[in-house]
């Protein structure tokens, strides 16, 4: 689904991101930088023109806004009394939240050993 929506968007992505090239790769490469947006990773090679160590201390702090996220949910889906009380939509839609704040930490935590074994 996110390469459909890459390839239907992609000359607007080109022109708003001011990049002349747009392509779909299964990794990362070396010394990118790199996004993570919902399902998608977008990677930006910088070359040198990146401050790696930047980089790592930008995703770190990402991972753990991401990871105390996912503290507070499971110890809120934890909560029985919340569980039992809440309405059943507002339950489905913090495990929701909660998958995904997974699949975002997976994402970083990949992303952070990428920057690193670059630089």
């Amino acid at each position: 689904m996110t390469l459909e929506r890459l390839k239907r968007h992609q000359s607007a992505i080109a022109r708003l991101a001011r990049v002349g090239d747009i392509t779909h790769a299964a990794a990362a490469p070396k010394g990118s930088a790199q996004i993570v947006a919902g399902e998608a990773t977008a990677c930006l090679p910088l070359g040198a023109l990146i401050d790696l160590s930047a980089e790592a201390a930008r995703l770190q702090k990402e991972l753990a806004k991401t990871t105390e996220e996912i503290a507070r949910l499971h110890k809120k889906l934890s909560n029985e009394k919340f569980v039992a009380s809440a309405p059943e939509e507002i339950v489905a839609a913090e495990r929701e939240k909660l998958e995904e704040y997974r699949l975002t930490q997976q994402k970083l935590d990949t992303a952070l050993a990428r920057v690193r074994e670059a630089g």
